[in-house]
């Protein structure tokens, strides 16, 4: 599914580098597609670019050490690998990427699909979105503002929502997307950037996500998550994919990076020798004259996810198969079927970046068994390069794939040494809204690196 009329993107793709800010009672930033009469489809392309560089960029790049697909090989990414993290390491990304981007668009174009006689797919759209931008915030630090996040000028101190409230917020949203895609919209088709059934699928594949993400909290997750599948999308060419544009400009945040900042991360060891035997090893890293793996080389065009036009999927088919896997394994299904789940989920990513059939069918044949660990550390495999928080998210909730802390990872922001639970809230937040951000902190019993959250704690 191609979301994106490329001409349109084109045209808006300058307005995102600028962050929203407060502007009143409108709180809409002048460079972002506004005013009284702006049709809120004219801001959804900036929205879902923004969200797509939110999977991959420094969010993403740090959940990516700490996974130990990457490693720091120079500058503040060597402090990231020894867990060095403190409250401005991703300052920009809550409030650029997520709250004054993202998220800041979705409020709005659910406001003005609502305002103009309750558009209805493009409110179901911006729902979609803002449901998994906010499984991204609440993921990275648990509490966090949605209720009174976006009043504006009306409510500058937000609260912050529990954890368990933004799940069920994340569930509402979705659940909501899907009753407006079922209503005739006067706007009637919105062209690339809408498919009404592919969207409905979308919602199904995300609901499945997020009960499966709650396995530790609901016992009927698996059964819940089965149910959201069967409504799902069917195939890597059904499935929601964004494709960045094949420039600096508008390219997909890895491979900026590399060009930006060249080597400061390379591939960790860890993920190096995970991926011996592997066919899609060549199609993920490179190695240098000095024996190092590099995740980006310029000219490079082997390395799947970071060229300038890697696509990024919102939830990939081969991330729903393995939610079938282990949703199948949850609810007590055969072995041979959760085999057979884990091996249509290797295929799926192996067929979506080019492996050849004869590669994919040797390598399927090694995998033998049907637990956790083996769906868990498959999917890891097969995350890479594309969403790894959702990989962090496995490994705080399951302990899986076996991950070794690193030696030099003890400090006063992870006392006691663990690969991080969790992110730091930003010092924006502490400033500025303090009241809020302390009742958050002693509501969840601490925000320090190694404090658990809620969703993925026994």
């Amino acid at each position: 599914m191609k979301f994106f009329n490329t001409k349109l993107l084109t045209v808006l793709i300058t307005i995102t580098f600028v962050a929203c800010g407060d502007f009143g009672d409108l709180n809409t930033d002048p460079t972002r597609p506004g005013g009284e009469n702006a049709n809120p489809v004219a801001i959804v392309p900036v929205m879902q670019l923004q969200t797509h560089r939110n999977l991959v960029s420094s969010a993403g790049r740090i959940a990516g050490i700490f996974m130990q697909y990457y490693t720091g090989f120079d500058a503040q990414q060597v402090a990231f690998t020894q867990y060095n993290l403190d409250e401005s390491s991703l300052q920009n990304f809550w409030g650029f990427g997520l709250y004054t981007g993202s998220m800041r668009d979705c409020a709005d174009i659910i406001e003005r699909a609502e305002a103009n006689g309750n558009i209805p797919h493009t409110k179901a759209i911006a729902q979609i979105y803002m449901a998994a931008n906010l499984g991204i915030a609440t993921n990275l630090w648990g509490y966090v503002p949605y209720s009174e996040a976006f009043l504006g000028s009306k409510k500058l101190n937000p609260v912050y929502d529990s954890q368990e409230s933004i799940y069920n917020s994340i569930l509402g949203l979705l659940d909501d997307a899907i009753l407006n895609l079922a209503i005739a919209d006067p706007q009637g088709p919105l062209g690339d950037l809408l498919g009404l059934e592919n969207w409905t699928a979308v919602a199904h594949a995300l609901k499945a996500r997020f009960y499966i993400q709650l396995s530790k909290r609901d016992p009927q997750a698996g059964t819940k998550a089965l149910v959201e599948i069967s409504q799902a999308f069917t195939s890597n060419a059904s499935s929601p994919i964004f494709n960045f544009e094949g420039n600096i400009n508008g390219g997909n945040p890895l491979a900026r990076f590399g060009i930006e900042r060249p080597n400061t991360i390379i591939i960790a060891p860890f993920f190096d020798n995970l991926t011996n035997n592997d066919p899609r090893k060549t199609f993920y890293m490179s190695p240098n004259s000095d024996g190092d793996q590099l995740y980006f080389q310029n000219d490079n065009d082997n390395l799947f996810w970071s060229q300038f036009d890697s696509p990024s999927p919102l939830i990939s088919y081969a991330e729903l198969k393995f939610l079938y896997a282990e949703a199948l394994l949850l609810t007590n299904a055969s072995s041979d079927d959760v085999l057979a789940a884990i091996r249509e989920a290797v295929r799926a990513n192996m067929e979506f970046i080019g492996v050849n059939e004869v590669e994919i069918a040797n390598y399927l044949n090694t995998i033998t068994a049907s637990d956790l660990n083996t769906i868990i550390v498959e999917k890891y495999k097969s995350l890479f390069g594309s969403n790894p928080i959702q990989v962090w998210n496995d490994f705080r909730r399951t302990g899986f794939p076996s991950i070794t802390p690193n030696q030099n990872g003890t400090n006063g922001s992870n006392p006691s040494g663990v690969v991080p639970r969790r992110i730091l809230y930003p010092l924006s937040e502490r400033l500025s809204n303090s009241e809020s951000y302390e009742n958050a902190i002693n509501a969840q019993g601490g925000h320090l690196l190694d404090d658990e959250l809620w969703v993925f704690s026994n």
